[in-house]
């Protein structure tokens, strides 16, 4: 084998090696912290509120989080149940005031 060939190799597979670590440097997942479940949702409404407004004011990232599931599965259970489009505006307001 020349050392032409064995130099190309080793070439490729530096570049191999240094694409593969970095992959994972470049993970633009959000970082939503830790899980919380319904029932903990259910049982905490200012952590409810504020997860549900911060789901929308960021929906193309965070809408399919388990979080903002979460928190729009107790939302909608603690409203007697009945399924609804959440208006985030009236969060807002209430905290303005």
């Amino acid at each position: 084998m020349s050392t032409k060939k064995i130099s190309c190799a080793r070439n490729i597979a530096i570049v191999v090696l240094i694409s593969v670590a970095q992959s994972g440097c470049f993970d633009d997942t959000p970082d939503t912290g830790p899980v919380q479940t319904v029932d903990w949702y259910k049982a905490h409404d200012n952590e409810r509120k504020v997860t549900l407004e911060t789901c929308g004011n960021n929906p193309g990232e965070l809408q399919e989080t388990p979080n903002c599931i979460n928190a729009l599965q107790a939302e909608r259970a603690l409203s007697s149940g009945e399924p609804f489009e959440l208006d985030l505006s009236s969060l807002k307001s209430e905290e303005d005031s």
